[in-house]
């Protein structure tokens, strides 16, 4: 680092968060953007941590994310600006979103043991499925495999605090009709959210996110995590088995028909499951329209500033 206070030609104002590959800030550029680079005042700067710079693979992971990331521009994804290399360090410079991720406002709502309410939880899956219709269009290249996410997990959706919702991390995507491995073999995603096929090794598509993003709504209606195991092997057996609660017996003010809509998203069977995240959208707007669910963004921004 080049000071305590700068790093690749930005003003660091702090740190976000440390993960296994890179380290995130909330950033402020030193000097005038480049031509045709529209930054807003704060960013998120991400740096490929030092001791995988040295690692090709982990490089080249990092640029191919930073280059998917430079052509994605949809409301609910999102935006990377630039992704460069300087001196040594490899950076990414990504959009901010003020406020707090799905899985902090999980953890906020089982402190409190009070779930979000239906809108809020439908909202959240309604501009999560929003995100993936869009990033599902996008391919690898022309004449490429289309684009699967397969991290889709609560910490990977950030909530504004108007209660704007956005999907990042596109670090592990993967093209459509591929496994989600490593160059090592190792499956690729955070384990309790990833659909039978992904646990398995085999080949996914979009209804391996969309099974992703069931869970995410189911956790959030139930109030808790669906796969807890004490151990990653047990974790690993419940996610092969795919073992879901109906909500119904975990609550009886949902409507009969949010409960069907989430048990059909998390069938062990993919061809059973939505097979788009357009049908999956129409099915929660039919709920919301029979229910009188509002569903806006102010349904949770009061759960981001609480």
């Amino acid at each position: 680092m080049a000071s305590e206070t700068e790093l690749g030609g930005y003003s660091l104002l702090d740190r976000i968060a440390t993960g296994g590959m890179a380290e995130v800030y909330r950033a402020r550029a030193l000097g005038e953007p480049a031509p045709g680079i529209e930054e807003p005042p704060e960013v998120v700067l991400k740096r490929l941590l030092p001791t995988w710079r040295v690692e090709q693979d982990y490089v080249d992971a990092f640029v191919a994310e930073g280059k998917l990331g430079v052509r994605i521009k949809h409301p609910n994804l999102v935006r990377t600006y630039k992704v460069f290399k300087k001196g040594l360090d490899y950076f990414m410079v990504q959009e901010l979103v003020d406020g707090l991720n799905l899985a902090q406002l999980s953890e906020k709502a089982r402190s409190r043991k009070i779930p979000l309410t239906p809108a809020a939880a439908v909202w959240a899956a309604l501009s999560l499925l929003r995100a993936l219709e869009g990033l599902h269009k996008l391919r690898f290249g022309e004449g490429a495999p289309t684009v699967v996410h397969c991290d889709v997990n609560p910490s990977n959706v950030l909530v504004g605090k108007s209660g704007e919702l956005k999907l990042t991390d596109f670090g592990v995507a993967t093209p459509e009709g591929s496994p989600a491995v490593g160059s090592g073999g190792s499956i690729r995603g955070t384990l309790a959210y990833m659909s039978p096929e992904q646990v398995l090794g085999c080949p996914v598509d979009r209804r391996s996110d969309l099974f992703a993003a069931g869970v995410v709504l189911w956790e959030l209606l139930a109030n808790r995590p669906l796969i807890d195991a004490p151990s990653h092997y047990e974790a690993i057996q419940r996610a092969r088995e795919c073992r879901v609660p109906l909500l119904s017996t975990l609550r009886n003010d949902l409507p009969e028909l949010l409960v069907q809509i989430v048990r059909k998203a998390v069938f062990a069977d993919a061809s059973l499951r939505f097979q788009d995240a357009g049908e999956f959208l129409h099915a929660l707007e039919v709920l919301a329209r029979r229910s009188n669910l509002a569903l806006a963004a102010e349904s949770i921004a009061p759960e981001v500033a609480g």
